[in-house]
């Protein structure tokens, strides 16, 4: 007699490969309980691809690709040495990137957030690990100053203004552990050249949409040379107004500065089209005892705050 199915657990997956794993968890679309265990569940094609413009296999093709690059970064020495215990998917929606670190953490120490209460509750009923919880714009996180190893955020900082770009990285390297990373994503500024090329008769609605900025380019080229942020207040349907909610092209230099009062460093910044349309960035929370590397000392000076 066959045992019941039961969840899936870290103890599962641990062993894998990053790229044996990738592959169970693209697999899973098809087949939600592979050897008497159950992968977490999807929402409907149609939730996927507003929140994320992809569904099923291709956005988990992207999620992994992002894991992938997360992995790179997590075997440094300082990263190991981390006091934090925790992993925090910063922005989870319907739990895209979350699920791939399973493999790094047990459930019991993964924790989702979002400021869409629906996608909080579809994750929290579909098998994902962790817990999740609804946060809110402008009020601090619920957790301790240090309570994570890891932080991610995939396609947030993407789309917040200055004002909510600043106070949530600050707030995100006060609950990063020393040691710990914050693996994100930006828009870079050859964002604004992609605005420029949109075509007037583009059937993509993401480009229609963003085309009628196109007349504030001159604008948001200087905002951009100028403070090193620029927004499109685009909105983005509930919870994310135009106030809150749009597109933000930001230079490598800006994040840096940001960073670094944090205590945060930039240790990985990869701007590569063909590898992400955005451009992925690991800052690491600075372990005052711990000597500066290279990189480190780099954009310290490029921030200003060497």
């Amino acid at each position: 007699m066959n045992a019941p199915a039961r969840l899936l657990a870290h103890e599962d997956v641990q062993g894998d490969g990053s790229d044996a794993w990738i592959a169970r968890l693209k697999r899973s679309v098809a087949e939600r309980a592979q050897d008497g265990l159950v992968f977490p569940d999807f929402p409907s094609p149609e939730i996927q691809r507003q929140f994320v413009g992809s569904a099923y296999e291709d956005a988990l093709d992207e999620a992994g690709k992002f894991y992938a690059f997360a992995q790179e970064s997590m075997g440094d020495r300082a990263y190991k040495r981390s006091s934090g215990k925790g992993y925090l998917d910063f922005g989870c929606g319907w739990g895209r990137i979350g699920r791939f670190f399973l493999r790094d953490f047990q459930a019991e120490d993964m924790v989702g957030v979002d400021i869409d209460p629906g996608m909080v509750a579809f994750c929290a009923s579909a098998n994902l690990p962790g817990r999740f919880e609804t946060i809110v714009n402008g009020q601090p996180l619920p957790f301790a100053d240090g309570a994570f190893r890891l932080i991610t955020a995939y396609s947030v900082f993407t789309h917040l203004p200055p004002p909510l770009f600043r106070a949530w990285l600050a707030e995100l390297l006060r609950v990063l552990a020393p040691g710990g990373q914050l693996v994100f994503t930006v828009e870079p500024p050859r964002f604004l050249d992609m605005v420029e090329a949109i075509r007037p008769d583009s059937d993509n609605a993401w480009m229609a949409a963003l085309s009628v900025f196109k007349d504030r380019l001159p604008q948001l080229r200087a905002d951009l040379a100028n403070e090193g942020i620029a927004y499109l207040p685009s909105g983005g349907g509930d919870y994310r107004g135009p106030d809150v909610y749009g597109e933000t092209a930001v230079t490598a230099k800006f994040v840096a500065k940001q960073a670094a009062p944090y205590g945060g460093e930039v240790v990985r910044y990869v701007d590569d089209p063909a590898r992400f349309w955005q451009a992925a960035v690991v800052i690491r929370k600075r372990d005052p005892n711990a000597p500066r590397g290279f990189l480190a000392r780099l954009m310290a000076r490029l921030s200003g705050k060497a």
